[in-house]
C-alpha cells in the first residue's frame, strides 16, 4: 500500500474513534456504575374509610406523588351506608314531628273509648252495689257480699279516674325533655349523613 493511503485510511480511522469515544462518553457519565445494596423502604397505606378496594390505579414499582389516588374504594357499601343515614335522619324527623303533635286523632278516640267502658263498669258496679246493700241489711246475704260489691264498685271508680288521666296525659303530647331528645337525635342523624356523603366523595 502506498504511504498516502495508508496515512488517509489511519486518519478517518482516528476520526472515527474521535467521534464515537465524544458519542459514546457522555452517555455513559449519565448512568454512574456503582457498587453496593439497594433497600427498599415498606410503606403501609390505609384508606380513611373500610370497604373493599375496587381498582388499583398504579402498578408495583410506579414513582407516586403526594395526594395522588392510588386505589378506588368499592362505593356500593359505602352508598348503602349514606342511604342507611338519610333514612335514620327520616325517621329521627319523622319522632320528633309525633312528639310535637301528640295523639292523633284516632288515638284519641282510643282512649275515649276507653274512659267510656270504665264509667260504664263503675255504673254497673254502682247498680249492683245498690241492690245487694238492702238484701245484706234484710240478712238475705251475708256481709261479705256487700263488702265484694263496695271492693268492685271502688275499683271501677278508679278505673274511671285513671283512664280520664290516660286521655288527659294523650291530649298533652310529649313532654318537653322528649322533644329536646327528639330535636337532638336529628341533628345527630344529620351529622352521620353529612359523614356518609363525605366518606363516597
Amino acid at each position: 500500500m502506498k504511504p498516502q493511503r495508508l496515512l488517509v485510511v489511519g486518519l478517518l480511522l482516528a476520526a472515527l474513534t474521535a467521534v464515537a469515544v465524544l458519542w459514546f462518553v457522555p452517555r455513559l457519565s449519565r448512568t454512574p456504575i456503582l457498587t453496593g445494596y439497594v433497600e427498599g423502604e415498606a410503606l403501609y397505606l390505609a384508606t380513611p374509610v373500610a370497604g373493599r378496594i375496587d381498582k388499583v390505579l398504579v402498578q408495583r414499582g410506579d414513582q407516586v406523588k403526594a395526594g395522588q389516588r392510588l386505589f378506588v374504594v368499592d362505593p356500593v357499601q359505602l352508598e348503602a351506608q349514606r342511604d342507611q343515614a338519610g333514612a335514620e335522619v327520616s325517621a329521627a324527623k319523622a319522632q320528633a314531628s309525633d312528639a310535637r303533635q301528640g295523639q292523633r286523632p284516632v288515638e284519641l278516640a282510643i282512649f275515649d273509648a276507653n274512659v267510656a267502658a270504665a264509667e260504664a263498669t263503675a255504673r254497673d258496679a254502682s247498680a249492683n252495689l245498690r241492690r245487694v246493700r238492702p238484701l245484706v241489711e234484710k240478712g238475705i246475704f251475708a256481709k261479705a257480699r256487700l263488702d265484694d260489691a263496695q271492693s268492685t264498685y271502688d275499683a271501677a271508680q278508679a278505673q274511671v279516674k285513671a283512664a280520664k288521666r290516660q286521655r288527659e296525659a294523650a291530649a298533652l303530647g310529649a313532654r318537653e325533655d322528649q322533644i329536646r331528645a327528639a330535636d337532638s337525635r336529628v341533628q345527630q342523624t344529620n351529622a352521620a349523613l353529612v359523614a356518609a356523603s363525605a366518606r363516597l366523595s
